[in-house]
């Protein structure tokens, strides 16, 4: 197994689908496997390690969910909540003219944290082919416009500015990937009365001694830093990091994205994995109660809703942030049923099955790589070999 995954990792660098990588696999809490292949900086000569920091974006949103159940865990709030509790902005909702299904009814549907939890909100990431997601697209323009003015918006200002965006859908009837988590952050800001870093410092990162991970890159850390990769006919050449508001990370921003964010290693994020292939448990140590863990975790989604999903999750579901393996037969990655986890924009991912006790993580840096063959490869192998 050890020999298959060094090759395809080795292999990928060879043949210049990638640059560099990390991979770590657990089983039951003990490291198995770590290697780490390529130059992670050609400025300065940087090898790759598993202490290289990388931008995780998407892979913010599974700490995200977790900082949500610590909070539900302190009766801050459940999922039934409605966000207008926090952000009464939100209790005059409109509807984009591109909506599904809308009826007078339904238009009386408030957004709760379930809803936020679960993508099911209707408040999309940006792009132009329709009225929802160009009003998504208005709101990170003002955030960046906000930088440029000298006068940058903090979390929960981006909160308040997102109440503007018309709803793609009823809340709870469709699932779109979009700003959620990032509302969820400045919702764990208001209830807690703690700024959202914070927040993750205390609950999250400093238990499970995540040191390397945050939402910027101090100047001492600096050289750690990878490289970021895009695709062109040339094939992969270094790019700028400019996507979802994640512009400037030399200081502490006061926008911290609870979407797409964090930059972390791949060394520090098995922690965190480890701590949720434990049912919430670090080390002796309950960072997330039994009962929130399963409702991070449980399946959310009927039939319905698993039809608006991506194809290229199919056989999961999804609950919190997180796909939920449910019919292994129908997907690409052979894991196993209850295997959850989640990637990032550039490539980075983790996966985690308590049932075996198994966690996988991929680490990479190339803009929209999400998950990559290579990181497939890799579960596949290690299912087949472990489980």
């Amino acid at each position: 197994m050890y020999n298959q995954i060094n090759s395809i990792m080795s292999e990928s660098v060879k043949n210049g689908t990638s640059v560099f990588s990390s991979c770590i696999v657990m089983q039951k809490g003990k490291q198995i496997y770590s290697n780490s292949v390529g130059t992670a900086s050609e400025r300065t000569g940087t090898l790759m390690t598993a202490d290289t920091i990388c931008r995780l974006f998407s892979l913010t949103k599974p700490i995200t969910a977790a900082a949500a159940m610590i909070a539900t865990d302190k009766g801050l709030f459940d999922p039934d909540t409605g966000l207008s509790r926090f952000f009464p902005e939100f209790s005059y909702i409109t509807y984009s003219k591109d909506s599904k299904e809308l009826t007078a009814e339904a238009a009386d549907v408030p957004i709760t944290i379930g809803h936020l939890l679960n993508m099911t909100a209707g408040l999309p990431y940006p792009s132009d082919w329709g009225e929802s997601v160009r009003a998504s697209g208005d709101v990170y323009n003002g955030l960046l416009s906000s930088r440029q003015n000298g006068m940058p918006w903090d979390t929960k200002t981006f909160a308040v500015k997102c109440a503007d965006i018309p709803l793609y859908n009823i809340p709870g009837d469709y699932w779109f990937y979009g700003v959620e988590a990032d509302i969820l952050g400045a919702v764990i800001e208001k209830a807690s009365g703690m700024r959202y870093s914070e927040f993750l410092q205390k609950y999250i990162f400093d238990p499970l001694g995540m040191d390397d991970t945050a939402f910027f890159v101090p100047q001492e850390k600096k050289s750690r830093l990878a490289d970021l990769y895009q695709w062109s006919d040339k094939g992969l050449i270094p790019a700028e990091c400019r996507h979802l508001g994640i512009e400037d990370f030399s200081a502490p921003p006061l926008f911290e994205s609870g979407g797409a964010g964090l930059f972390s290693t791949i060394n520090d994020y098995s922690k965190f994995a480890d701590m949720l292939c434990h049912r919430g448990c670090y080390r002796n140590s309950r960072i997330i109660s039994e009962k929130a863990f399963d409702y991070m975790t449980t399946p959310k989604f009927n039939e319905h809703l698993l039809r608006s999903m991506w194809d290229r999750l199919s056989g999961y579901n999804y609950s919190c942030f997180m796909r939920v393996m449910t019919d292994v037969s129908r997907s690409r990655i052979k894991s196993a049923n209850g295997e959850f986890g989640w990637d990032g924009w550039t490539g980075t991912y983790f996966c985690a099955h308590p049932e075996s006790g198994i966690t996988v993580l991929y680490f990479t840096q190339i803009c929209g790589a999400s998950t990559t063959d290579q990181a497939v490869e890799i579960v596949n192998t290690v299912f087949s070999e472990l489980s």
